[in-house]
């Protein structure tokens, strides 16, 4: 394809733009200081802009040939002149003039080989590579904040309301292609060759939805204002994932070499989420098994809630997998007995604190021995109110997670005891995003935003969006 002509228009566009620039700019430029190189970069990029536009509008207008008729699955359709369309690229939005056919033997919507060439569907505004970016900067800003950094720092200026329409428009044809985009995308992540263990790990995030409900904490009542506990907005459990492939260092200490992440915004029993967390799960098991010729441990790692303990039983999937109870959150249960026990920040406290928790990672028979001290504790020290009912409520923790607590084990193997990337993957894939001052969702547009999120925190963005595209040209 020539492209001198692409660049004849691209050149005079800029030259045109550059000249009327410097015209307008008097003798600004005669002489080099702070606000003449200023103006410069500001001149130079406008006028790269003009460049980068005529360019493209020229390359589409080499590449649409118009014939008396073209044929499409099997159909003839005719040429019934030209149409023209606004869109928004990297440099700008820009207007094209494409022919455009019509199946006038079985009627049908209009045809435009440019827009089918682009990969657009009828109603799309943007180029794929412009809501490519637009969708990867949405996973960290909102879209007032995004409008404000592209107006500052790029080429392509869409609006608040551009930014939103594209995240709902992509985002909805990803929800409805989400199970062959995770497939797909998961499929190729790549097994490190040094992985010696699969770590499965879930958790729970409260995010607000805009779904009527009472509310929480203490009351806050202005002067003269009714004591009404209803909210339009309510709390809700959002559900992560994250699958971790561990190997071991010199020192034979768990060495975490990636994580990928599902994540699904609250929804009764979680079925999606958990539908997604074992799709992804067996994704990687797969590739597991592919590339290691010896078995590899596969850990539940998981923080004990009751939920999480279900899913594990009923899943197929996962009841093979080892179990083993987050050593921090069994810390913070020893940290809150230790106080009950001796009162709060004592040094007696402090002390069985220290003593058991090195226990626990040093001593094998460690959990049983700590659940018959705290136990034995209460039968020879008569606790009375808050300090004997928080002692109790410890004691039903280890009574009933103890087997969980395989530390001794797991240290010796060279196996990780901490739920780290589960707790990163709350805070960074939906707290950080999800959960700003002021910030409530609704259900759909929110699983858009932790969509994408998942997958740029996962490394697999790039893999995402063209599977996303293959996908949705094939459809």
């Amino acid at each position: 394809m020539p492209v001198s002509k692409i660049i004849h228009a691209a050149m005079e566009a800029f030259k045109q733009k550059f000249n009327s620039l410097c015209q307008n700019s008097g003798t600004m430029f005669d002489t080099l200081d702070e606000k003449s190189f200023k103006r410069m970069s500001a001149t130079l990029m406008e006028a790269a802009t003009c460049a980068g536009k005529a360019g493209l509008e020229q390359f589409i207008k080499q590449n649409d040939t118009s014939s008396p008729t073209i044929e499409k699955n099997g159909s003839l359709l005719r040429f019934k002149g030209t149409g023209t369309k606004e869109l928004l690229t990297l440099f700008g939005t820009i207007s094209t003039i494409r022919s455009m056919y019509y199946d006038e033997k079985n009627g049908g919507a209009y045809h435009f080989p440019i827009d089918n060439a682009l990969g657009l569907d009828k109603d799309d505004f943007a180029t794929l590579e412009t809501r490519e970016m637009i969708l990867f900067a949405s996973a960290s800003c909102v879209p007032r904040e995004l409008a404000q950094i592209l107006d500052k720092c790029s080429l392509c200026k869409p609006s608040r309301t551009a930014i939103q329409n594209i995240i709902n428009r992509d985002g909805t044809v990803m929800e409805s292609m989400r199970d062959s985009l995770m497939q797909e995308t998961f499929a190729q992540q790549q097994i490190p060759a040094a992985t010696q263990a699969l770590v499965a790990s879930l958790d729970g995030v409260n995010i607000l939805l805009r779904v009527p409900g009472k509310k929480k904490g203490r009351k806050n009542i202005r002067p003269c204002e009714n004591d009404s506990r209803d909210s339009t907005t309510s709390f809700h459990n959002a559900m992560v994932g994250a699958i971790s492939l561990y190997g071991v260092d010199t020192e034979n200490a768990p060495d975490r070499l990636c994580s990928i992440y599902t994540a699904r915004m609250p929804q009764d029993k979680s079925t999606d989420f958990k539908q997604d967390f074992e799709r992804m799960l067996k994704t990687v098991e797969n590739k597991i098994d592919d590339n290691k010729k010896e078995h590899i441990p596969r850990i539940l790692l998981t923080d004990g809630h009751l939920m999480i303990k279900g899913f594990a039983k009923k899943s197929m999937l996962l009841r093979p997998y080892e179990k083993i109870l987050d050593f921090y959150h069994t810390t913070e249960h020893l940290s809150k007995a230790a106080d009950a026990m001796f009162g709060e920040k004592t040094d007696f406290s402090r002390t069985f604190y220290n003593k058991w928790r090195n226990k626990l990672k040093t001593e094998s028979n460690a959990p049983n021995a700590l659940y018959r001290s705290i136990v034995g504790y209460q039968k020879r020290n008569n606790l009375t109110g808050k300090r004997s009912e928080e002692l109790k409520t410890e004691i039903t923790f280890f009574r009933k997670n103890k087997k969980l607590m395989k530390y001794y084990d797991f240290n010796k193997r060279g196996l990780p005891i901490g739920s780290g990337p589960i707790e990163a993957a709350a805070k960074t894939i939906v707290k950080q995003r999800m959960c700003r001052s002021g910030m409530s969702w609704s259900v759909e547009k929110g699983q858009y935003v932790l969509t994408i999120r998942s997958y740029v925190q996962s490394g697999l963005w790039e893999n995402a969006w063209e599977n996303y595209v293959k996908l949705k040209m094939a459809a």
